[in-house]
């Protein structure tokens, strides 16, 4: 999925006619299925030069994104995951443009549990393949996703995800 501009701001949109203008943000979310596993990754840029605001938004999900990973590992709740990166959102004065969770279990299908959502109290297992994707939607303006796969290990996790995370293409 490409979304460019406002339409970025819908997590789960179809890609359009809409042409990239400069100052857009730019939503890639993708994957690849390999004998029947599935990955799933997400990145957000701008076209040439970020407004503040758009500066703000993806520096709020990026630290957001950094404070659910410093929770991952296996016998933590899923909620605390979720509740590491809410209350940066929640900080940065994005509360009500954040999903309701930040991230779900990854396998045989694109979306199963453990669902990273602040109700959900499963824990994280060994073994368990995950994705890390705080993000903010703001329809006006549009949204900001950065999403990893990560494998859930004994002592923390394992990054699946390489793709660098910068946010201005020129």
């Amino acid at each position: 999925m490409l979304l460019f501009g406002t339409r970025s701001a819908l997590p789960h949109g179809k890609p359009s006619d809409v042409q990239l203008r400069e100052g857009d943000f730019m939503l890639v979310d993708f994957g690849a299925v390999v004998n029947g596993y599935r990955s799933d990754m997400t990145r957000t840029y701008v076209f040439k030069t970020p407004t503040k605001e758009q500066q703000h938004m993806f520096d709020t999900v990026l630290k957001a994104h950094t404070a659910a990973l410093s929770e991952v590992c296996s016998g933590t709740e899923c909620a605390t995951v979720n509740d590491a990166a809410a209350n940066i959102i929640d900080a940065g004065g994005y509360q009500k443009y954040s999903g309701k969770g930040i991230g779900h279990g990854l396998g045989l299908f694109l979306h199963e549990a453990p669902f990273i959502t602040t109700k959900n109290n499963t824990r994280l297992n060994t073994g368990n393949v995950i994705t890390i994707e705080p993000g903010i939607y703001i329809p006006e303006i549009g949204g900001v996703r950065i999403e990893d796969d990560i494998l859930i290990t004994r002592d923390g996790y394992e990054r699946l995800t390489f793709a660098p995370k910068k946010f201005i293409l020129e």
